[in-house]
């Protein structure tokens, strides 16, 4: 059994023993380490902005054992990082959690009903014509599972205003972003060429990002147009090339 499959069974197996000992609401995003948005990038092989326009929720036979998971459609709009079709389907961990009836003696987390199929608290969700800005990890070898680079840190969802302004914002409502330091797990300090957490100004763009020093003063939903730009330059920083959008569907 692959290294990365025994992680999967660990997450899975952590995550049920949370549940069952603390049922109570707490801080679950605590359980996860942050990740600035230069770290995020480079861990990400797939960064794009769409559409979701499918959701099913099935089991599948994983690690020899049969989980829920999740299979989302997504129209690309735009391809930041990576070659990605028009329609891309890819699958995770988890159904979406359920709202609490407060009846039958259920596990309750943030009022929603915790199952067996909902324990992976702070996976990201995707709604059915909801916009998102994603960042996904490499698949898995066993099941071609994915999420986005910090559970929901890197799930990003598109709002727009009654003025025509597209904000974005995460899981934890972008905390961290331009000031969490480097895990070091994808990215070190010494390799940073755009985020400096430790620094007053600690975005220093070396491209034409307009108002990138707001970006990293402002708390909150932050501006889509800017905060694409941000990404494409980090991402060209470190090698990367430009996403494109290819023919046809990929899972």
């Amino acid at each position: 059994m692959s290294s990365r499959v025994l992680s999967v069974g660990l997450i899975l197996t952590l995550g049920a023993l949370c549940i069952l000992f603390f049922p109570a609401p707490t801080d679950a995003h605590h359980a996860v380490l942050r990740s600035n948005l230069e770290e995020m990038t480079v861990a990400a092989d797939r960064v794009f902005l769409g559409k979701c326009v499918a959701a099913n929720e099935t089991s599948r036979m994983i690690a020899q054992g049969m989980l829920p998971v999740t299979d989302y459609t997504f129209q690309v709009e735009r391809a930041i990082k990576g070659n990605l079709p028009a329609v891309i389907t890819f699958t995770q961990l988890g159904h979406a959690a359920k709202p609490a009836t407060g009846k039958g003696g259920e596990i309750t987390m943030h009022g929603q009903a915790v199952t067996p199929a909902t324990f992976i608290h702070g996976m990201g969700e995707y709604a059915v014509g909801e916009r998102l800005l994603l960042f996904l990890v490499p698949q898995s070898k066993e099941g071609n599972l994915t999420h986005p680079v910090g559970m929901d840190q890197g799930a990003f969802h598109v709002t727009t205003l009654q003025a025509g302004d597209q904000l974005v914002r995460n899981g934890i409502n972008n905390l961290g972003l331009f000031t969490a330091p480097y895990t070091g797990s994808t990215l070190s300090r010494q390799q940073a060429t755009t985020i400096f957490p430790e620094q007053d100004t600690p975005i220093l763009a070396t491209g034409p990002v307009p108002n990138y020093d707001a970006l990293s003063h402002k708390k909150g939903a932050l501006p889509l147009t800017d905060f694409v730009q941000l990404v494409d330059q980090i991402n060209h920083s470190h090698g990367g090339r430009p996403g494109t959008i290819a023919r046809g569907s990929v899972q």
